[in-house]
């Protein structure tokens, strides 16, 4: 069942980083004033950190379990 949810969120990680290079592309292509270009650069930027970040914690989350203890 992980291996599934790994791939499907593995699946939408590639999608929307296809997605945000697709606007990066059409932003250039159509933008003339450079303060619009670099917002839009900056947000899309922004959003596939984010969307990384979120894709590494659901892949590799499971993995910091096993070293850690719990203290009671």
């Amino acid at each position: 069942m992980a291996t599934i949810i790994h791939l499907i969120v593995s699946f939408f990680w590639l999608i929307a980083t296809g997605f945000l290079v697709f606007l990066a592309y059409v932003v250039f292509q159509t933008e003339a004033n450079p303060q619009a270009l670099w917002s839009w650069m900056v947000m899309c930027g922004l959003t596939f950190v984010s969307a990384t970040w979120l894709a590494y914690n659901c892949i590799f989350s499971h993995h910091d379990n096993h070293h850690h203890k719990q203290h009671s």
